[in-house]
């Protein structure tokens, strides 16, 4: 048995231990995943009363051999990762490169223990590596013994969690956990997700992935950079975030909550490799403050506006003519005069809109959905300003939308 001091300031891992929850957990995952582990469960057990005692991370990769490990636990940033930029077999992209993805554990609790199996040679060995967060530069490592017949792969067991990890928990930990990895899970298939008992699958959560190259953007010192945005739309409503990503994709800091786009669910990643200089100067924290990320963020936000202003319109014809197939569609024929063709485009403004804030009218029978589209006819026919002021009452009717009605209605 050995005992490994971290050659760093205390000060240092105490604020690497101070790292958010969700964000020590990813890091635990990514770690595994550059393991090259085909599969990563996170389970969280439970003890007699059904309190959190042990929150366990489980994985099939390579795991650490015992004189990395003797290495790379005495020198933070010290990690074999950055020598390159793939995993030695599978050659899958790299995630973290500094080491300090098991410093971030003991946010998740006071007691961390690694226990490992890993191949050398032709024989296969085990040890396990403990730590406390009392001590976080101070790791207690086992003499390392035959583990013949065993599967490779580490086990992470964190004790003693805090009342605050409770937030790892349910849909919305779950949510969070496809935002993190959907574009890896994208990238290689065979990869496998478990948390808390849920499997991670954004293949068959996703309604819609669509890529963009934003415009090339100079930086206060002068630095031309290049952007791309992926959005991603989910089946599911909820309450997603704007992600600044690497250029391979991987999440450095979710920036802002999402802006809202009303009816579609989706989370948008910001990819960049100037994102990784802005990360290590602690300016992606900074958000709008930081004026790169505010250039960065502002054109994201148009390319986003862009891309929803679209996403209705394609909304918009699809419903139509659905209701034109059903015999819902209020107006017969093909608008003649230019204000009938005026009239029609306000109705379906009003129209697609209620369809897309109110699920109740889009799955209630076709009489009722023509008895109210019909009522609707009459309200636009009569008085279609009134109709904005009305709706904007009642669910908040889009400014843009009522902007566009006025428009039309001066024409």
């Amino acid at each position: 048995m050995k005992t490994i001091t971290v050659q760093v300031k205390e000060d240092h891992l105490e604020t690497l231990a101070r790292t958010k929850p969700m964000a020590a957990i990813a890091e635990l995952i990514w770690n595994a995943l550059d393991a090259e582990a085909k599969e990563v469960r996170v389970e969280f057990i439970e003890n007699a009363l059904e309190g959190l005692e042990t929150i366990r991370i489980v994985d099939d990769g390579h795991g650490l051999h015992y004189d990395d490990a003797l290495i790379v636990f005495q020198n933070l940033g010290g990690s074999w990762k950055r020598e390159g930029a793939r995993t030695h077999v599978q050659q899958r992209m790299l995630h973290g490169k500094y080491g300090k993805g098991r410093f971030r554990a003991f946010s998740l609790g006071n007691r961390v223990e690694w226990c490992t199996v890993y191949q050398d040679g032709d024989q296969r060995f085990t040890y396990s590596i403990l730590g406390k967060a009392v001590t976080p530069g101070e790791f207690t490592v086992t003499d390392p013994r035959g583990a013949e017949g065993k599967p490779t792969g580490m086990q992470v067991d964190i004790g003693y969690p805090p009342i605050s990890v409770g937030q790892l928990r349910g849909v919305k930990a779950v949510q969070e956990v496809t935002d993190i990895f959907a574009l890896y899970l994208r990238q290689y298939p065979d990869v496998r997700i478990v948390y808390d008992q849920v499997p991670i699958d954004p293949a068959n959560a996703e309604q819609r992935y669509t890529d963009y190259v934003l415009d090339q953007m100079v930086m206060e010192n002068g630095e031309h950079v290049h952007a791309a945005l992926t959005v991603v739309e989910w089946n599911l409503p909820g309450k997603r975030g704007v992600y600044f990503c690497d250029e391979k994709g991987f999440m450095l800091q979710c920036v802002l909550p999402r802006l809202h786009f009303r009816g579609f669910s989706y989370t948008a990643y910001v990819k960049s490799e100037y994102h990784r200089q802005l990360d290590k100067e602690g300016l992606l924290q900074a958000g709008d403050l930081s004026p790169d990320v505010r250039q960065i963020l502002d054109a994201a936000r148009r390319k986003l506006r862009e891309h929803f202003t679209l996403r209705e319109a394609e909304f918009a014809r699809d419903i139509i003519s659905e209701w034109r197939e059903l015999g819902l569609y209020p107006y017969e024929g093909e608008a003649v005069t230019e204000s009938d063709f005026t009239e029609r485009r306000i109705f379906e403004i009003y129209a697609t809109h209620l369809n897309q804030i109110f699920p109740d009218f889009a799955t209630s029978s076709p009489r009722n959905r023509r008895l109210v589209l019909r009522l609707l006819q009459e309200l636009v026919k009569s008085e279609p300003t009134r109709v904005a002021r009305l709706l904007d009452e009642l669910v908040t009717f889009p400014e843009e939308k009522e902007e566009e009605i006025l428009e039309l209605v001066q024409q």
